[in-house]
């Protein structure tokens, strides 16, 4: 009879802090699979334009989700995945002048630790090899391939590593004098899908999380 009252007590006693912040480093760790596709990647995403303006970048689709070796060049894929890969989301958008085009890949590890040994692996790569480009006919990103990327960065996030490959819509060929200062719009881009990856939520209000 004790026993039982204590099994009660403690089935019925609310989670300790500790036990709250393990479900919310749960939750986030899950958010690729719990949350919406559309959710991850917003419709519409606010970047700084000319002149510091705000510009709306626009999504033009959302890619099936990839294994790591289809969804990243070969030249990192290998190592991406020896750090404990899963798989890649990945989604483009236009910038408001409708001429450049971004893909965003979110790759996906078992927890922040393995994901950041990735990026430090991948550190003297990522300006040579990412995402590959994520294009969709009837839109104009349709003639964005592997080839027209013109800006390639990552940025870590919670247990996610963001890839950014960024190029002109008409499919031009990688420019030999290197970056160009407007494609760069697609890093506050990530900024921001990144910064909602990780930004904590009451982990108990939310499906899917089975320790609260």
């Amino acid at each position: 009879m004790y026993g039982a009252i204590e099994v009660k007590r403690e089935l019925d006693r609310p989670p300790t802090d500790a036990e709250l912040r393990a479900a919310s480093v749960q939750e986030i760790a899950l958010r690729w699979r719990t949350r919406p596709a559309g959710e991850i990647f917003p419709a519409t995403v606010e970047y700084s334009g000319l002149f510091g303006r705000k510009e709306p970048a626009v999504r033009v689709g959302i890619a099936p989700e990839a294994p790591c070796a289809e969804a990243l060049d070969a030249e990192i894929a290998e190592v991406a995945i020896a750090n404990g890969c899963r798989a890649v989301l990945r989604a483009s958008y236009l910038d408001s002048t409708r001429t450049l085009v971004t893909t965003i890949g979110i790759a996906v590890f078992p927890d922040e630790a393995t994901m950041r040994k990735a990026s430090e692996a991948l550190s003297s790569q990522i300006w040579h090899y990412g995402v590959r480009a994520a294009a969709f006919p009837g839109t104009l990103s349709a003639r964005f391939r592997d080839a027209a990327r013109q800006h390639l960065m990552t940025m870590g996030s919670a247990n996610y590593l963001i890839f950014i490959a960024a190029g002109y819509a008409d499919g031009r060929p990688k420019s030999e004098s290197g970056m160009s200062g407007p494609l760069m719009y697609g890093n506050p881009i990530a900024s921001q899908i990144g910064l909602q990856l990780q930004t904590e939520a009451e982990p108990c209000a939310v499906k899917g999380v089975v320790t609260c």
